[in-house]
């Protein structure tokens, strides 16, 4: 079985920072968070190994000529790490807490949701239930010939602004 048929990143061997020899399985396809104290190694290994590695495999897909002008990407104190994903990294902000903080406005990652959610969205007319999409051209002449008996002659009228002087 290859690594990228057992649905999970495989770390193996890290020793980045205070990491030592640590063996780490992460499921796919999930969410996963990695928790623990102070000084535990969370940070070494989800920043300073597996998305560090992530990184500097992503950068070796360019050719020898762009990555001439990128900064150079040390490969991290590991013996494998495999079945790497593209990852996004969400960086620690000593930003002010308030009573309506959340991971999501702390961290950021309310901004991604927001990019995501708006790129996948649909939007529904609450009164006919059909889908709102944007008008072209094209498309309002569907509809015209959809309304209306071939050979209705139909005017169409617009408002256009004009600059004062």
């Amino acid at each position: 079985m290859s690594h990228c048929e057992d649905g999970r990143i495989r770390i193996r061997g890290a020793r980045e920072h205070n990491l030592q020899n640590v063996d780490v399985d992460i499921p796919l396809g999930r969410l996963t968070v990695v928790t623990g104290p102070s000084g535990s190694g969370k940070t070494s290994l989800a920043m300073h190994t597996l998305y560090a590695e992530g990184q500097r495999r992503y950068m070796e897909t360019f050719s020898p000529y762009v990555r001439q002008f990128m900064d150079r990407m040390d490969k991290p104190d590991v013996d494998a790490v495999e079945n790497i994903l593209p990852a996004i990294a969400l960086h620690q902000r000593n930003s002010i807490r308030t009573s309506r903080s959340t991971v999501g406005t702390m961290t950021g990652l309310n901004d991604y949701w927001k990019f995501v959610f708006a790129r996948l969205a649909v939007g529904i007319d609450p009164e006919t239930g059909r889908e709102i999409k944007p008008e072209t051209p094209g498309s309002i002449d569907e509809k015209l010939h959809e309304e209306f008996p071939s050979g209705t002659e139909v005017m169409v009228c617009l408002e256009v602004a004009r600059p004062e002087s």
